[in-house]
């Protein structure tokens, strides 16, 4: 996913699928024109028209870099949320204690797997939490002994009896600073690249054992709505060569990352054929029904520069023209905080997750833009 700051301040709505439809092959110039014709005015296809096995970053990279298969009209015009064609961004929110932990407190990890160069698919040993149907997400999550590193989790009341796994491995040399792509966008598609155009900073986590529905056709797993927040430290963040968190931040360029499986049509084994993306692109809920999960394009809402929990408190979301009742989280809202190197954002999907700085070439571009924010303070 490119930083491109100069489309943020326009841009309102997550491109991402809730459902997948099954086709065998690519769909025709006439059918393409035929959906851009029946899509909502507001620019983003909502209908679905391929099947990730046969159309794919691997072996049909050039869908992705057309932005008609994914948008109505220009994606540089602006896209801003609509009661009537897009309540849907408005459904789901989750009411949340984010103090009461229930006894719950973060594990210690001191397993974490060297993924060397390349190896993406194997973790340390897990950690886990037992339970029941009326405990609460709120209080999970990971200390790596990395520094100020963890991951944590805020949430409502499960529903059902889980035991929910956590996992860690290093971050590889394919993920670190030097191995993306350049800044052109056919490059971002060359499929010995897994990260595209971003680093990761720090460890990865993979997140298992929230599951409410099977498996999706695309390999995402549907959780209840709940807050994940990421904190790296100012070591591994000075090894990606960005700008500064403040900078990185206020341009949408600094957020918690998911590893998407699927876009080399494999679901099950992550490859050179994935990418990192933004982890609100993994979602199911307040989402129109659109497959493109590698938002190259920019339709995410706008990044909140607050807290996690200075957000939950409040009433800001990250869609324009939307609010919520304090105490709620809405699924989609996304954000992070440089004061305390923390990113940050509410999903709905079982997933690896890490931070993810864009490089620095597109937090330039356009010069800084103005966020909702709260009383932001410049770090030193």
């Amino acid at each position: 996913m490119k930083c491109n700051p100069k489309f943020i301040p326009h841009l309102a709505l997550v491109v991402v699928s809730s459902t997948l439809h099954s086709a065998t092959i690519l769909p025709s110039l006439t059918e393409i024109n035929a959906q851009l014709n029946a899509g909502i005015t507001s620019g983003i296809r909502i209908s679905a028209d391929f099947d990730w096995t046969t159309t794919n970053v691997v072996n049909n990279n050039n869908y992705f870099q057309d932005a008609s298969n994914f948008f109505n009209s220009d994606v540089r015009a602006p896209i801003v949320f609509d009661q009537t064609e897009n309540a849907f961004l408005d459904a789901v929110k989750v009411s949340i204690d984010r103090l009461d932990k229930g006894g719950k407190t973060l594990k210690q990890f001191s397993s974490i797997f060297d993924s060397g160069f390349d190896t993406y698919n194997n973790f340390g040993t897990s950690e886990i939490y037992n339970l029941s149907n009326t405990d609460k997400y709120t209080g999970m999550g990971g200390q790596t002994g990395n520094g100020s590193e963890k991951f944590e989790i805020f949430g409502g009341t499960t529903g059902r009896n889980m035991t929910v796994e956590m996992a860690f491995r290093s971050r590889s040399a394919k993920e670190s600073y030097g191995y993306q792509t350049s800044p052109d966008v056919h490059d971002h598609y060359t499929n010995d690249k897994l990260i595209g155009h971003s680093p990761i900073v720090g460890n990865v986590m993979r997140l298992h054992g929230m599951g409410i529905q099977e498996a999706t056709a695309d390999g995402r797993v549907k959780t209840n709505p709940f807050a994940l927040s990421a904190t790296y430290t100012d070591a591994d963040f000075a090894l990606t060569h960005s700008l500064s968190e403040l900078e990185e931040l206020l341009n949408g360029c600094l957020f918690l990352g998911w590893l998407n499986s699927s876009l080399d049509g494999d679901p099950n084994t992550v490859t050179d054929g994935d990418r990192w993306v933004h982890a609100v692109q993994g979602n199911y809920d307040n989402m129109p029904d659109n497959p493109n999960r590698h938002d190259f394009y920019k339709a995410i809402g706008t990044p909140l520069a607050m807290s996690l929990e200075d957000y939950i408190d409040g009433t800001t979301t990250s869609i324009q023209g939307l609010s919520k009742a304090s105490g709620e989280i809405r699924v989609g809202d996304h954000g992070g905080w440089a004061d305390n190197n923390t990113v940050w954002a509410i999903v709905d999907h079982n997933s690896d997750f890490a931070v993810i700085p864009e490089p620095s070439t597109y937090a330039l571009i356009g010069g800084i833009i103005c966020l909702i924010s709260v009383a932001l303070k410049r770090r030193k």
